[in-house]
């Protein structure tokens, strides 16, 4: 994945909107909010519904994007259409310029989202013209072997203040979404967690079930991050996570530089 290309294109931007054209990956665009920033696991938000159940334009790979966004008010509608399969590499048949519809399939993503006195909700769909196969272990197919029918995933995602005083506040979150198909590579997920702030800390709380293909998967997620000085900060995370392999802990810490 040398100098993998995650954005390379032409964007216009006017007063309500902006149009983009070129290699992009969806996570410039979608599932990213300060509270699903926050916890690492399915960092960002994207879903696992869509991310689990496509090869698409998920970093680390890239595709070509026609994208848009249009404001007015608290409301933006945004939508990308990409090649159905993103790619890496810089060989002829590996890289992100390419454009297959006949091989790949195409994908679209759209979202409504608003935002209202610190408060968000989103709903979006995906539309992908290829379903693709997976085995016993949940391992997906390539694409080739993709069968040429059009599956769709949905969700929703609401992010509320709940408590506000002197600087501090306590958000709470909640998302939920499905994919058409039951046999894809995850079916449902959804989430629910909280987050406390103030101008030092971040502390949050997040429970997440997804039910994948091949066993459903609970998780939970403390994480606490601290502002050590105006550029650098530091956020021990631990997970317990329960699944058809056993329950598992994973403790990291991630580094925060800003500059």
């Amino acid at each position: 994945m040398f100098a993998g290309i995650a954005v390379l294109g032409y964007m216009h931007e006017w007063k309500a909107g902006h149009l983009f054209v070129g290699v992009r990956n969806v996570n410039e665009d979608f599932f990213t909010s300060d509270v699903t920033a926050l916890f690492t696991n399915s960092s960002c938000g994207i879903f696992p519904t869509i991310a689990a159940s496509y090869p698409i334009a998920n970093y680390p790979l890239s595709g070509l994007t026609v994208y848009f966004d249009v404001s007015r008010g608290g409301w933006t509608f945004r939508n990308s259409l990409y090649n159905g399969v993103g790619y890496n590499g810089w060989k002829h048949h590996d890289n992100p310029f390419i454009i297959n519809p006949k091989r790949d399939g195409i994908f679209n993503m759209s979202q409504l989202e608003y935002s209202w006195r610190g408060a968000l909700y989103y709903a979006g769909v995906t539309l992908h013209t290829r379903r693709f196969v997976f085995d016993d272990e949940g391992e997906m197919a390539p694409a080739d072997e993709a069968v040429h029918k059009t599956s769709c995933a949905w969700w929703v995602y609401g992010e509320q203040p709940v408590w506000k005083s002197d600087g501090k506040t306590i958000t709470c979150m909640a998302q939920y979404s499905e994919n058409t198909c039951r046999e894809s590579g995850c079916y449902r997920y959804a989430e629910l967690g909280g987050a406390y702030t103030d101008s030092l800390n971040m502390c949050g709380i997040s429970g997440q079930y997804a039910q994948f293909c091949q066993d459903n998967e609970f998780s939970l997620e403390l994480t606490w991050r601290r502002q050590l000085t105006k550029s650098i900060a530091i956020q021990p995370s631990f997970q317990y996570i329960n699944n058809g392999n056993g329950n598992f802990t994973v403790l990291s810490t991630r580094l925060c530089c800003s500059f």
